[in-house]
């Protein structure tokens, strides 16, 4: 795939905005829906309708149901199931919040499979007054936690970019993960599926409270995460990244609690140097915008000495976008491709511009649990294509490509819609990238003494 086409599909994750997502029910797509159509429960009147002119509680639901069957990466979704998983969801919300019911229930819906939501809600909003717009929104939250793949996720308005594009949970500044026995990911923290801390970012909030990797997180505000759904426990910690968040983990079988004072994070940024001989050392931190140009400099710097080695530092990077990552490859492989990606409708190749700066060098990559995403695909680029070593432990295991969506109501919609491989077709998924050599790194250990160790596991 040309560099052209590529940026041509980047620019749609950046730029997608409200006013291009339709919530008319695609043509062809869904069952037609009869309009209306009404129905009692007790004494409350239910017009059911489709999803042409939305209730304004209703619009995220249609929305983000319009968003799946036109990008989601395992089409056709089943709206069967999403809606049932839905009607769970709405069974379990509870508020101590009332408000008046409604004469009429109008009851926006994608499909002719969500009917029974509008019966379910109808019955609550009589029964305890709950209100509806809060009703759907756990509905339709618990839709996508449960129904979903773990890197399909939604975050109501008050906590859109609470989340970055990379993972990292904002005013706390750690990354977290979810795995059952068998390391595939979970999307509902159970006793089998722990939420463990797999980064935490020095210098940041939950670095300084004391959080450590590996931790795992029992309760939030007092109330126990089994049962919850990943994101809406991260929605949870984030908060709107302001105030404080009482945490209680789990670490080495005993629990501890801390309170965690959110703050702007502060992003570590790229670091290099020569910590022995003709071995040069950087290390990236993530893949954000500023990343490749930060990148480019530094290379600058290390290749004046001439290294006949380079020891690409890619722990605890959890990520960001593809673009950067194109652009960062760039630097160490003399063209081809980098990347393939998978949807339900193509298939792309990425490929990387000739003339980078670092393209003869002996490479060692270091990674562990925290290298994820954009950081797993340059390192299983650079073993596939500059036959780089890769040192360290299993890497995370994203393997999605993901497009944020800004909903009407303010909210986000991350759809995963392709699934990437590295050159030699490669997958993160179920478990992450196999290093080369394996290194358990231990904490605290200096960059020169972290040399060290890779150079001898990687000789």
């Amino acid at each position: 795939m040309s560099r052209l086409l590529a940026a041509a599909v980047l620019v749609v994750s950046a730029c997608t905005a409200p006013a291009t997502v339709s919530t008319s029910t695609s043509p062809g797509s869904t069952q037609p829906l009869p309009r209306p159509v009404t129905t009692t429960v007790p004494a409350l009147d239910v017009e059911i309708q489709d999803c042409t002119s939305p209730p304004v509680t209703f619009s995220p639901l249609c929305e983000i149901f319009e968003l799946l069957e036109t990008w989601y990466v395992d089409t056709p979704v089943d709206p069967g199931l999403l809606a049932d998983v839905a009607v769970r969801g709405l069974d379990d919300f509870t508020t101590i919040e009332t408000e008046q019911p409604p004469r009429t229930l109008f009851c926006a819906i994608p499909h002719s499979e969500f009917v029974d939501l509008c019966h379910v809600l109808a019955a609550k909003v009589e029964d305890s007054g709950i209100p509806v717009g809060p009703a759907i929104e756990a509905a339709m939250s618990h839709m996508v936690d449960v129904g979903l793949d773990p890197f399909t996720y939604y975050l109501p308005p008050e906590q859109a970019g609470s989340v970055r594009v990379n993972g990292i949970v904002g005013g706390v500044g750690v990354v977290l993960d979810a795995r059952d026995a068998a390391e595939s990911k979970c999307t509902q923290i159970t006793e089998v599926c722990e939420l463990e801390i797999v980064v935490v970012l020095e210098d940041n909030p939950g670095f300084e409270a004391g959080l450590a990797v590996g931790d795992t997180i029992t309760s939030v505000e007092g109330e126990p995460v089994a049962g919850k759904g990943f994101t809406e426990v991260v929605s949870m910690i984030a908060g709107d990244e302001s105030g404080s968040v009482d945490i209680t983990v789990s670490r080495e079988g005993t629990g501890f609690d801390f309170t965690i004072e959110r703050r702007e994070l502060v992003i570590p940024t790229v670091e290099v140097g020569h910590p022995q001989g003709d071995v040069g050392y950087l290390k990236i931190p993530d893949f954000e915008l500023d990343i490749p140009q930060l990148v480019s400099d530094g290379l600058e710097d290390l290749l004046a000495e001439q290294p006949g080695t380079l020891v690409i530092d890619l722990r605890d990077n959890p990520g960001g976008f593809v673009d950067s990552f194109l652009e960062v490859a760039d630097e160490f492989i003399d063209g081809g491709v980098v990347m393939v990606s998978d949807s339900s409708t193509e298939y792309l190749e990425y490929e990387a511009n000739p003339g980078g700066a670092a393209t003869t060098e002996r490479l060692v990559v270091l990674v562990n649990q925290g290298t994820a995403s954009a950081a797993e695909i340059l390192a299983g680029a650079l073993r596939d294509r500059r036959e780089a070593v890769i040192v360290g432990t299993d890497t995370f295991g994203k393997d999605a490509v993901q497009i944020p969506f800004t909903l009407r109501n303010g909210g986000e919609f991350y759809v995963a819609v392709a699934r990437w491989t590295t050159p030699n077709g490669d997958s993160a998924g179920n478990g992450g990238l196999t290093p080369d050599r394996e290194v358990d790194w231990p904490s605290g250990t200096s960059v020169e003494e972290i040399v060290e160790l890779a150079l001898e596991a990687a000789s």
